[in-house]
């Protein structure tokens, strides 16, 4: 059951095409959101000189039964509503700029009040994003953070999926309703941390489809739940960029990963750094120092490695190298070397990079 505040909200979501920050003006002149609803048609003129004459209009005519027909729809689809007036609405988005009306959600929602840390970059990954990424959303969430983004290709998925390889929590903001995943090849990765777990959620109707200018501003909630945004690989024109610029503007902290100079996908991180816009950090015991939390070593040095697999192991420890590689400073016959790689794969001591490359 919704009390009657909370079906305000909901009410007012209904139509997105007046912003958020209207809303909230229009109900800054009433001394609760029961009281503007009972005087909306009264004061038509005075409302639509901020919300515009089409919302007005839409909104007159969605009456009551509507209302409940669409709030029995969103449950029957196990979506759970959470408006600005419910009491697990995040306290931390609360305190920021334009707050959304309504949060629809799948998964649990409680994860809003865990200890959350953003990670984000761009779409267009690179092995060295792809590594960096996969490292520090491991650790982060060995140490107990619930790691957020947006669901989107390249950092943000590896970030999501990292997490639920490590055992831990993600939340994934959508920038799209929830029953429209964008890209659709991220559904079931959408399914698998529902089923984990964490939790998905949005501040668009369930069914709304996605739109180019819906992904840079649904970051303003992505940095709202968290303590701080990494930005682990960006180019200059990324939508890490207005991340950074939500994360500035509501007080979190940022931290970038450098990158090569003449790389164009580390080319926003690294001028982010020269600003002095955001900490440098080159490991995820640098983010979690600067928390105060402790770093917890990766679980895989609790297996017990052969004498084989350690002389492995520390041929990687200088970067990534070709299986001949390998084959040549270890020694190992090709077949031998074929099927120890293979055990230590599956034990996820090393990966296997496109190419025939191999690393920890």
């Amino acid at each position: 059951m919704y009390s009657e505040e909370e079906k305000v909200f909901i009410w007012l979501s209904q139509f997105n095409s007046a912003s958020v920050k209207k809303y909230y003006k229009v109900l800054e002149l009433y001394n609760s959101c029961i009281d503007f609803r009972s005087r909306f048609t009264k004061d038509c003129e005075k409302i639509t000189k901020i919300i515009g004459k089409d919302a007005y209009i839409f909104l007159k005519d969605f009456d009551e039964q509507k209302l409940e027909s669409f709030i029995q729809k969103t449950e029957n689809q196990g979506i759970k509503i959470i408006t600005y007036g419910s009491i697990d609405y995040p306290s931390k988005i609360k305190d920021t700029n334009q707050p959304p009306l309504v949060l629809y959600c799948k998964g649990d929602p409680s994860l809003f009040n865990s200890t959350c840390i953003s990670i984000v970059g761009t779409r267009r990954i690179s092995r060295y994003g792809r590594d960096v990424t996969e490292k520090f959303a491991t650790a982060l969430s060995d140490a107990g953070l619930t790691t957020v983004s947006g669901l989107a290709d390249g950092i943000d998925s590896v970030a999501h999926q990292s997490t639920l390889n490590a055992g831990g929590k993600t939340i994934a903001v959508l920038g799209s309703g929830l029953n429209n995943i964008y890209p659709a090849t991220n559904i079931g990765l959408a399914q698998k941390i529902i089923e984990s777990g964490g939790l998905i959620t949005s501040e668009y109707l369930p069914d709304e489809k996605p739109q180019t200018y819906y992904f840079p501003y649904r970051n303003r909630i992505i940095v709202g739940l968290s303590i701080g945004v990494l930005i682990t690989e960006a180019t200059e024109k990324s939508g890490s960029m207005h991340t950074k610029e939500y994360a500035l503007e509501y007080g979190r902290e940022v931290y970038a990963v450098p990158g090569r100079i003449n790389d164009i996908y580390s080319v926003g991180c690294n001028k982010i750094i020269k600003n002095c816009q955001s900490a440098m950090v080159l490991s995820p015991a640098d983010i979690l120092d600067s928390l105060g939390l402790d770093f917890i070593e990766n679980k895989r040095a609790d297996i017990q490695t052969t004498m084989e697999e350690s002389a492995i192991l520390q041929l990687l420890d200088g970067g990534e190298l070709l299986f001949d590689e390998i084959r040549r400073k270890s020694g190992y016959e090709t077949r031998s070397l074929n099927t120890l790689l293979i055990r230590m794969e599956m034990l996820g001591l090393v990966k296997r990079l496109p190419g025939n490359y191999y690393a920890k």
